[in-house]
């Protein structure tokens, strides 16, 4: 439920949202570009995720191994 703060405005008001992953915190902690429109503008929203991907493309590190005792 800790997403909530960030979802429910948009849900509520008919806006289109998207969130794109764009890096990590120097926690490690994922970051992620939230991408609002205006309401029934969701194509405009998927244009603008889409060019940002295109710009800047995300590849996501691999992931920790586990070390064996």
């Amino acid at each position: 439920m800790e997403w909530t703060p960030f979802s429910y405005p948009f849900n509520l008001t008919g806006q289109p949202a998207c969130s794109v992953p764009c890096g990590f915190t120097e926690a490690g902690l994922p970051v992620g570009l939230q991408i609002v429109g205006p309401r029934y503008a969701d194509p405009l929203v998927m244009r603008a995720a889409g060019a940002f991907e295109q710009a800047r493309p995300f590849e996501m590190p691999d992931a920790p191994r586990r070390r064996e005792d």
